[in-house]
């Protein structure tokens, strides 16, 4: 139960993040930005789909080492999801600068 739980609420999470970048508007000086935007859908979409494979294989695996394979697999997504979607955030405090693609 508390599986599915995790698997559903990192999906919710990963499709609010995707219809969040759809509303980020890029500025045409910035052309960066589209790919770091592409990077950032891809990833996202991707994230959501290794975290559901992790997901099935730690409800259907009764061995630990699988077990132990497919949470460190749901962590590396969680840690991977966090980076690429607090990048724009660390470069713009870090730089100082006013508006880093959008946000």
């Amino acid at each position: 139960m508390k599986k599915n739980l995790l698997v559903s609420t990192l999906s919710l999470l990963a499709l609010m993040g995707v219809a969040a970048a759809a509303e980020i508007t890029i500025p045409p000086d910035q052309p960066i930005c589209r790919l770091y935007s592409l990077i950032r859908l891809f990833g996202t979409i991707g994230g959501v789909l290794v975290a559901a494979y992790a997901g099935f294989l730690l409800a259907t695996s009764h061995d630990t080492t699988e077990r132990n394979n497919a949470k460190s697999l749901v962590s590396g997504v969680i840690l991977g999801l966090i980076i690429i979607w607090i990048a724009p955030l660390l470069v713009k405090n870090l730089v100082g600068a006013g508006d880093v693609c959008g946000w």
